[in-house]
């Protein structure tokens, strides 16, 4: 009788195991469900840029004194400013992301040694007419002398908005002829639009390096900045009713 009970219970023990491991499919009988088919398809476009952005950092060590430091600074970030109006930089497109103002020590087997402090600020720029962005920056690193350095340098588009509707049509050309096809493929009827969603992407040129040696040649040629091309894609997700 027990030989029987333990057969029995391991035989549900088995059907449990079994139902657990095997892949489940779920079918919806319902007669008011929405038949659809849907597609995903992404168009591109091209743009020219014709605006940058610049991060500027000033910094000023001192041996002996975190004021001086800080008040040197100040003078040099001022220069920068000034460099930066007089190019006709609007105040509205200067931000200053950061102020620092910090010790410096060298590390020994004998221990850490104070060798001066260091002040800093790091300023972002826009820089909207970007066939005078590369004299701009060459007059602010002649401002700002060997206090200032040019972290990056990136351009963009200010108005995406003819791409993007380029980029839309081509997507939307492409998502209903790919509908089409599947409707004489599989041999079924399209019918109204359903649903559409949309994403945008961005991909512009690389970052552009800006040389420490423009500074040297600030009088003679202007830094050359290649706007290069932005590529704007929009991915739309369609779906038709079918019948």
């Amino acid at each position: 009788m027990r030989a029987r009970i333990a057969a029995a219970g391991l035989a549900v023990v088995m059907v449990a195991l079994l139902s657990a491991c095997s892949p489940s499919t779920v079918v919806n009988q319902s007669p008011d469900a929405a038949r659809t088919v849907s597609v995903s398809a992404t168009g591109q476009a091209d743009a020219k840029p014709d605006a940058a952005h610049a991060s500027l950092t000033v910094e000023v060590t001192d041996p002996s004194s975190a004021q001086k430091a800080q008040s040197d600074a100040a003078v040099a970030t001022t220069a920068v400013l000034d460099a930066l109006t007089a190019a006709g930089v609007a105040d509205a497109d200067v931000a200053t992301q950061g102020v620092s103002v910090s010790p410096q020590y060298n590390y020994t087997d004998a221990g850490q040694q104070l060798v001066g402090y260091r002040a800093s600020q790091t300023i972002d720029v826009t820089l909207r007419d970007l066939t005078t962005a590369g004299s701009t920056l060459d007059s602010v690193v002649a401002a700002g002398g060997n206090a200032v350095r040019v972290d990056s340098f990136s351009t963009f588009v200010v108005d995406p908005t003819k791409a993007a509707q380029a980029a839309r049509a081509q997507a939307v050309q492409i998502a209903q002829a790919q509908a089409a096809q599947y409707a004489q493929l599989l041999g079924f009827t399209l019918g109204e639009v359903m649903t559409v969603s949309e994403s945008t992407s961005t991909v512009g040129p690389p970052p552009i390096a800006y040389s420490e040696d423009a500074a040297a040649t600030a009088n003679k040629v202007p830094t050359p900045i290649e706007a290069g091309t932005t590529q704007i894609s929009v991915t739309l997700n369609i779906s038709w009713s079918i019948s």
